[in-house]
């Protein structure tokens, strides 16, 4: 894939690496970095060479430090809104993975975007927020919406009303990131999981991914009734699911086709 000079890409092990590469700016968000991950992502989704996305930032100090205010609209307007979302992102459910490797602070639409990902690995040092209305924004990109989802209420309220950070300890401690770990481990443990993802069966990853998105506004009941549907309709009788049981019986790893 080509890489392009906001947004650098780079497959590993069935992984794309995902950089924000605005390091100067602390991968702030312009229009054009918005358009590249919006074209990145949507390559990726396509790539059957691609199993799971990794994103991350340039740098130690920030992942992202979300929309660039210097690229706002006269008005205030955000000009990073693509087809997708904010970034690309935040309005997207890839059928893919993604992983975020979080090796700084993640503010604002920096956290929205983490908040858009499955998995959220945290840098020790890393620190996270909504802080738009600290400068007459309102977070428009998934936080307000996402964030009282996986924390308690009465926290996501505490940060989304203050505008104040949270360093990585807390953040794991009220569920908002899967792992902390020293800086320089970051990108290890993330591409474990990555990689680990990458490895499994697409068709039941890409259902697995859907059904974990309606989860939250489905009884268990009618939940269960939408696994065993898609089980029957997407999975039973695919070679895949011929493959993955003959090759544990023969102790090797499974080829998987995709169909």
């Amino acid at each position: 894939m080509e890489i392009k000079k906001n947004v650098l890409t780079e497959l590993r092990d069935g992984v794309l690496i995902v950089t924000l590469n605005r390091e100067e700016r602390r991968n702030a968000i312009d229009p054009d970095t918005a358009n590249e991950l919006e074209a990145v992502f949507n390559h990726a989704e396509k790539d059957p060479a691609v199993g799971a996305l990794l994103i991350t930032g340039a740098g130690e100090r920030s992942f992202c430090a979300g929309e660039d205010l210097a690229a706002l609209g006269e008005n205030g307007e955000c000009l990073t809104e693509t087809e997708h979302g904010f970034a690309g992102i935040t309005e997207r459910l890839c059928p893919k993975p993604i992983v975020c490797a979080c090796n700084g602070t993640a503010v604002a639409g920096g956290l929205e975007i983490a908040l858009a990902c499955d998995v959220i690995v945290a840098a020790d040092h890393a620190r996270f927020g909504l802080t738009e209305v600290k400068v007459g924004l309102l977070a428009t990109s998934g936080g307000l919406v996402r964030l009282p989802k996986l924390i308690p209420a009465k926290i996501a309220s505490e940060m989304c009303l203050t505008g104040n950070l949270i360093d990585a300890q807390r953040a794991y401690e009220v569920g908002l990131v899967n792992h902390v770990v020293p800086k320089e481990q970051v990108m290890d443990k993330a591409m474990e999981l990555a990689k680990r993802m990458a490895a499994n069966a697409p068709i039941p990853m890409r259902l697995a991914k859907q059904i974990l998105h309606m989860a939250p506004h489905t009884s268990v009941e009618d939940g269960m009734r939408v696994c065993r549907y898609m089980a029957w309709k997407y999975v039973e009788g695919t070679e895949d699911a011929k493959e993955g049981p003959q090759a544990f019986l023969e102790k090797r790893p499974p080829q998987w086709k995709g169909r």
